[in-house]
């Protein structure tokens, strides 16, 4: 873990309310991986008082800068987007737990990104082009409209398979990431392509591997999709304030099984939505995000 000040290099808006910039720090850049975050000190001021979390969204370790992506929505996000070109900032990481591509060179990998979901899955998409080959990967990004997807040209500059899908139908196929996942899942394919996008089918299986960033009522249907589907890995980033980043204030934990049998994810009580096997022989924990997570297997976790 390394705090830094970091030199700002680039600011850039990539759609709206959406910005990216671009951070000198050889040593993120270097050892990061996908999945990982930073905490970010906006300012030197008292308002706010705490850390931003930001997921590492792109590395160079050339060029010893790293990338961050994210949605303008509060005053910490509002104050690092007003900063310019040669501004620094204070960090504190590579901090988390990262995604795990496995070894197995003939793994199929299917990456669901939603809205700023697509910052970490990113950075995965081209980790995982450099370890196993772009020609397993598929990335369907999903948005409320079209201009609301994110990477999908860097995504396709990556060379994996790529596909849209938008809530309104403005581009690519008209429905949920989560909908457009259990047609690649059922062998389906959506057969609507955004433009200079490629896709095909994949069947599910041992050797199919998903991973997930986005709002939280995504990757719960992204859990259960792939748990019908028997997929044996789902991984996902679950994002949230994380004031500490180092695990100390527990202000970032979610409900986790310390059994990953199918006990834990019993039928749920009407009262409390803990399972009730859970509520007769605890099986499960407060599980810190920043220091255990943020990337959690989908069975690890308690939905409510």
């Amino acid at each position: 873990m390394l705090i830094a000040e970091c030199e700002i290099i680039e600011q850039t808006q990539v759609a709206p309310h959406v910005f990216r910039s671009v951070l000198v720090e050889p040593t993120v850049a270097r050892e990061a991986r996908p999945g990982q975050f930073v905490n970010v000190r906006v300012c030197d001021c008292y308002d706010p008082l705490l850390r931003r979390p930001f997921s590492v969204h792109a590395v160079d370790p050339e060029r010893g800068t790293f990338s961050l992506l994210y949605d303008v929505v509060g005053r910490g996000t509002t104050l690092l987007m007003a900063m310019h070109q040669g501004d620094r900032v204070s960090i504190v990481g590579p901090l988390g737990k990262p995604f795990d591509a496995g070894e197995d060179p003939e793994a199929r990998h299917i990456l669901v990104a939603g809205g700023c979901g697509a910052a970490p899955i990113h950075f995965l998409s081209d980790w995982i082009c450099r370890q196993h080959g772009c020609e397993k990967v598929t990335v369907l990004v999903g948005a409320k409209t079209g201009e609301g997807i994110l990477c999908e040209r860097e995504f396709v500059a990556h060379g994996v398979s790529v596909e849209v899908a938008t809530e309104d139908g403005s581009f690519g196929f008209k429905g949920l990431a989560t909908e457009l996942l259990e047609a690649h899942l059922s062998g389906l394919g959506s057969g609507v392509w955004g433009q200079g996008t490629r896709s095909h089918a994949l069947d599910p299986g041992p050797q199919t591997r998903v991973y997930s960033c986005g709002p939280m009522p995504m990757m719960s249907e992204v859990a259960r999709v792939c748990r019908e589907r028997g997929i044996g890995s789902c991984q996902l980033s679950l994002e949230r304030a994380m004031a500490c980043g180092v695990g100390v204030c527990m202000g970032c934990v979610v409900k986790a099984c310390t059994d990953h049998g199918p006990e834990c994810h019993s039928e749920r009580s009407e009262e409390s939505g803990i399972p009730q096997s859970a509520i007769r022989n605890p099986q499960w924990l407060y599980s810190r995000i920043c220091t255990d997570g943020p990337v959690y297997e989908a069975k690890e976790l308690i939905w409510e």
